[in-house]
């Protein structure tokens, strides 16, 4: 079947208006108003409501279920807000490691009880993954997310990064998650076992695209757009792909500009315009756009493997609203 009519895409709000009815059953699942029933984590609760978007990857697991043929599924519902809160106690521990981020939005500084909150998350979407039978798939990608922040905590300030070892942090920070989401989808329909191999394959290339453009958008993103900051991961010390490939050309003028600002956890000594120049000459971040199409080319090929549906469609619309996003 050729792509070109197979990329019969839907809206953005057509997609999710597909699983709108079972997100809100999600968000009852998850249920966030128990945190309020203890007032010292009632902040927390209200930020991650007030944050919880479109739950993309509820959205993608409800899609990969629907696609499968269980419409309305109330395991999926349910795995569902397995990986909400997996993903939610991921921020949540992320964000404390990053010392800043939580605590201007959140009321509590008490980067303790954050934690603790964050464990609490895990146990809780533990515990359904018991109840459903999948607690193996729930581990290993909650453990996938802690190798993730392992590996990248074990770089932080250091500017020999290769294209190689920022896809090895990505698979684990946040494709593997994206990948369970089709696989559990699947699972939730009953679905062939090679429709759902098939499934999880095309999740997991759309989570490499999605952390590819996230992490490209913190070098061309506005200030003003909410929850980001222009520079932050290069601040925090991280080399991602953008900053990646500029330095495979980089001067060692240069290379001593980045060196600066890893060293430093600041833009005082080095503006972070002048380390957007080079990364834009070298074209760093159109590279990484092209390569994060490179992903979402591989997720469309399967996807159009499928019989046409309203559900297939709208796989092939997230694929655009992954790469196309500017916040």
């Amino acid at each position: 079947m050729e792509i070109g009519r197979a990329r019969q895409v839907l809206t953005a709000d057509a997609t999710f208006d597909l699983v709108r009815e079972d997100l809100h059953n999600v968000e009852k699942a998850i249920d966030i108003e128990s945190f309020a029933s203890v007032d010292i984590v009632a902040p927390i609760s209200k930020y991650l409501q007030q944050n919880s978007g479109e739950r993309l990857r509820a959205a993608l697991l409800l899609l990969c279920a629907r696609f499968g043929g269980g419409s309305g599924n109330r395991m999926a519902i349910q795995l569902g807000a397995v990986v909400e809160m997996l993903h939610a106690a991921a921020l949540i521990h992320n964000e404390v490691i990053d010392e800043d981020r939580p605590f201007r939005e959140w009321s509590s500084p008490c980067p303790q009880l954050c934690v603790l909150a964050g464990d609490w998350l895990y146990m809780r979407a533990f515990r359904i993954a018991l109840n459903e039978r999948v607690l193996d798939l729930a581990i290993d990608a909650a453990q996938r997310m802690a190798m993730g922040e392992l590996i990248e905590i074990n770089r932080i300030g250091c500017i020999a990064v290769t294209e190689a070892d920022y896809m090895e942090l990505v698979d684990c920070k946040t494709a593997r998650l994206f990948s369970a989401c089709g696989k559990l989808g699947a699972l939730a329909a009953e679905a062939d076992m090679r429709d759902g191999e098939k499934l999880a394959e095309f999740a997991w290339n759309l989570g490499m695209a999605f952390q590819l453009i996230d992490d490209m958008l913190d070098f061309v993103s506005s200030e003003s757009e909410p929850g980001r900051t222009t520079g932050g991961d290069l601040k925090d010390g991280k080399v991602t792909l953008p900053l990646v490939y500029a330095l495979e050309q980089a001067s060692m003028s240069e290379r001593n500009l980045v060196a600066g600002v890893l060293r430093d956890r600041n833009y005082d000594a080095v503006p972070f315009a002048s380390v957007l120049v080079f990364v834009d000459h070298y074209g760093g971040t159109q590279r990484t756009r092209a390569r994060a199409r490179q992903f979402t080319d591989r997720a469309r090929q399967i996807v159009a493997e499928f019989p046409d549906s309203l559900c297939r469609r709208a796989l092939f619309t997230l694929t655009d609203l992954v790469t196309e996003r500017d916040c």
